[in-house]
């Protein structure tokens, strides 16, 4: 079988610098809505007149559906060719329905936000640029695209030696290259470039070129910062020029450079092993690249539990939660337990199939909210609510709830009758009911 992995001097990003594939959206909303459930602490929500129905959106019961922006979008995978659509919900109306690229549901394929007036179409590793307003294609890129915020993206592309392109049909072993592109290489890059466009137009307004293979983490709206690690630097650039704003050296360890990194926050956690593995990890503060801490993380393999957006040691018997700025542990998770930050003081567990178990203080690991009422939840990227829903014999219907950040409790909102696959988008939630899917407008 054929590893894919960085070689000497070539850290592969583990995390894409473009937004992730439809099924993630699912794990993480799971683990961000569970956050939400955190609030309720288990007491089954009652209707709400902040609940209302707005509307029915005849949809394929195959296809897949998300909330953007006040509209309903579409991928209908019926037919020879995938088509992908859009609806006004309140009144209903078809706004546009296209040809999308070729693709299937087996693969990434997916909707989001392109900021104002665009809309984003990600198939495999490239990304299309429409006109929310007619389907109109305004560019492609051919490479992975991240939206920054409404105005600004950002695409990474490597170089590779020619002739280095791997044959997929002959299962050589051995280590495959290349975060940009659907071509994996037999050869690391030789260099990578990292531009920051215009989403409107694809228009690059800065490169910055880098030898080698990159790992790149985007901080998020409120930090606003590109952090990029290279075999030989940490460095962290302005969305909006790609100005250096800091930078340091990465020693070598053993005679080789750092492999990835991770955000945790407020550090960096730069590993020296590969990726999935256990080795020397050496965490920065992310607002100064400082070192804070360096020890050696044991092998996660045959790890019962995952964390993200905090620093852990994953180990069979659970994961142990790290201080940030120390690296010293502060408490140990159960086993098959899933942990997720939800904001400074708050981490969410999750059990491996996502269902929400408990709100935990991130400090201490005290349990602060029982979510085991709830059985799903759904977010959408770059949404700051979550929609809660729970089915079962004491309840008629599936009972809907909701959760803003820094709440106190979940919002109960109301019931949807025979309601599955909820998605939601701003003050609407989505909902498939036999016909289609239902509309509805919060006001919590």
């Amino acid at each position: 079988m054929a590893l894919i992995e960085l070689g000497p001097g070539t850290p592969a990003p583990p995390v894409p610098a473009t937004p992730p594939p439809a099924y993630v959206y699912r794990r993480a909303g799971l683990l961000v809505a569970v956050l939400l459930v955190l609030a309720l602490g288990g007491a089954a929500p009652t209707s709400s007149l902040l609940w209302q129905r707005i509307a029915l959106v005849p949809v394929a019961d195959r296809a897949e559906f998300q909330l953007l922006d006040g509209h309903l979008y579409v991928v209908d995978f019926r037919g020879d060719q995938p088509r992908v659509g859009a609806w006004s919900t309140d009144p209903v109306r078809e706004l546009w329905n296209v040809p999308g690229p070729p693709g299937s549901e087996d693969k990434p394929y997916y909707i989001a936000g392109g900021g104002d007036g665009l809309v984003m179409l990600t198939v495999g590793r490239t990304t299309t640029v429409l006109d929310a307003a007619t389907g109109a294609v305004r560019w492609r890129s051919p490479t992975l695209l991240q939206r920054l915020d409404d105005r600004l993206g950002m695409v990474l592309e490597e170089r590779f030696r020619p002739g280095t392109e791997y044959d997929q049909e002959s299962g050589a072993p051995g280590g495959l290259y290349g975060a940009s592109s659907d071509v994996l290489h037999t050869e690391p890059a030789l260099s990578t470039s990292l531009s920051g466009v215009d989403l409107a137009t694809g228009h690059r307004r800065w490169t910055a070129t880098v030898p080698g293979s990159v790992s790149v983490v985007w901080t998020g709206p409120a930090r606003r910062a590109i952090a990029v690690l290279s075999d030989a630097r940490l460095t962290v650039r302005a969305p909006d020029t790609g100005a250096v704003l800091r930078e340091r050296e990465m020693p070598r360890v053993g005679g080789h450079g750092p492999t990835w990194f991770e955000d945790a926050g407020t550090a960096l956690l730069v590993h020296y092993g590969p990726f999935g593995e256990g080795g020397l990890v050496a965490a920065y503060a992310s607002d100064t690249l400082d070192e804070l801490w360096q020890q050696e993380l044991p092998d996660p393999q045959g790890a019962s539990g995952t964390c993200r957006g905090l620093p852990c040691a994953e180990t069979r018997a659970g994961a142990a939660v790290l201080d940030p700025r120390t690296g010293a542990t502060l408490w140990r998770a159960g086993p098959s337990a899933d942990l997720v930050a939800f904001d400074d003081d708050t981490v969410l567990e999750l059990e491996p199939a996502g269902r929400p178990r408990r709100v935990l203080d991130r400090r201490t690991g005290r349990a602060r909210i029982d979510l085991r009422y709830w059985t799903s939840l759904a977010s959408a990227p770059g949404d700051e609510n979550v929609v809660l829903a729970t089915v079962g014999p004491a309840t008629p219907g599936t009972a809907v709830g909701l959760l803003r950040p820094g709440a106190a409790a979940v919002q109960p909102l109301g019931r949807v009758a025979g309601g599955t696959d909820f998605h939601s988008g701003g003050d609407l939630v989505g909902c498939r009911v036999p016909g289609g899917v239902a509309i509805y407008r919060h006001l919590g």
